[in-house]
């Protein structure tokens, strides 16, 4: 009697939304060192939350909203320009 588990169910959220995460954590997410986001966050680029004297740690929607901001969207531009007008 082999019988399959049950589907896992997504993680409950907590009452508090999504948990936070360390300026490691960040720092592995954006491929950068953790010493460019504590100045990120030193210069309130990137907003921390102070949960101790010396411990930083950051909302998972503030670095992805960080994320956001960063990227950049040229408008299309040459023969990808004149594909997007409209035909006349």
């Amino acid at each position: 009697m082999n019988e399959d588990p049950p589907p896992s169910a997504p993680a409950p959220m907590t009452p508090l939304g999504e948990p936070l995460v360390s300026a490691d954590a960040v720092a592995a997410f954006l491929s950068i060192d953790t010493a460019t986001v504590y100045r990120l966050a030193r210069n309130a680029t990137l907003p921390a939350i102070q949960v101790a004297p010396r411990v930083l740690r950051f909302r998972p929607e503030e670095v992805r909203a960080y994320l956001e901001r960063r990227t950049r969207r040229a408008p299309p531009r040459g023969r990808v320009n004149r594909l997007l007008e409209p035909s006349a």
